[in-house]
């Protein structure tokens, strides 16, 4: 059961990067001139997510082949971290959007909140109940 879950995190975290990929370059558009940060081009955007989404599929082939979860949860904690700090605050800044915003709260936080807690539970690494 824990190898379906994650490739749920991992689904979650594939679905919110490609969500992020498509609504960037309206964005960055839009938000022109008010980001304090320089924020690189859509293009190099969707690269540097498409390499992140990689890097993710490649920790979960190796977490479910050699049973390790913590790769899982590497993925989870990094996600959750990602609603609160950057995809919050700037839909709030931004207006009531940001990309990535939808799946971030949708998909990423209940499946890696469960994944956390399934987790937690489940005792060291390789023991599953």
């Amino acid at each position: 059961m824990r190898n379906v879950w994650a490739w749920v995190v991992f689904g979650a975290f594939a679905l919110h990067n490609l969500e992020e990929a498509l609504a960037a370059p309206a964005y960055f558009e839009r938000m022109a001139g008010r980001l304090t940060v320089p924020w690189p081009s859509p293009a190099a955007f969707q690269a540097a997510t498409a390499a992140v989404t990689l890097a993710g599929l490649v920790l979960t082939v190796l977490a479910v082949r050699f049973d390790r979860p913590g790769l899982v949860t590497v993925i989870a904690v990094v996600m959750l971290v990602n609603v609160l700090v950057p995809h919050v605050p700037l839909a709030l800044y931004s207006g009531g959007y940001a990309p990535g915003l939808v799946t971030a709260v949708l998909l990423n936080l209940p499946a890696d909140l469960f994944w956390l807690t399934r987790f937690r539970r489940s005792g060291p690494v390789g023991a599953e109940r």
